[in-house]
């Protein structure tokens, strides 16, 4: 099991920090550092993890927040539009269920 660093532990508040695998759950670690993580946290994930797969997170995540997303697809230099939580939604209002 690959264990989390301590000083990373604080980003993960909804579970142990210290039960988690982040080989066997990268995009759950991935997406936390990417939305929540501080420099320190952030660096160790550059180190650590290949860029490749944090892209690939990256460009398939919907659970990063638009200034995350913006700022990351920046960062790695990622076309926005590749970035699914960045593009538009299927419906931009909510229109009625049943003509009438």
């Amino acid at each position: 099991m690959t264990r989390l660093p301590d000083f990373t532990h604080r980003f993960f508040w909804d579970v142990d920090p210290t039960q988690i695998d982040y080989e066997a759950h990268p995009e759950y670690v991935i997406e936390r550092l990417l939305e929540h993580g501080d420099l320190r946290a952030v660096r160790w994930m550059l180190t650590s993890i290949p860029p490749q797969q944090i892209v690939q997170i990256l460009t398939s995540s919907r659970r990063l927040s638009a200034f995350s997303a913006n700022f990351w697809a920046l960062f790695f230099d990622v076309d926005k539009e590749n970035v699914l939580c960045l593009s538009t939604p299927s419906l931009r209002e909510p229109g009625p269920t049943w003509p009438f």
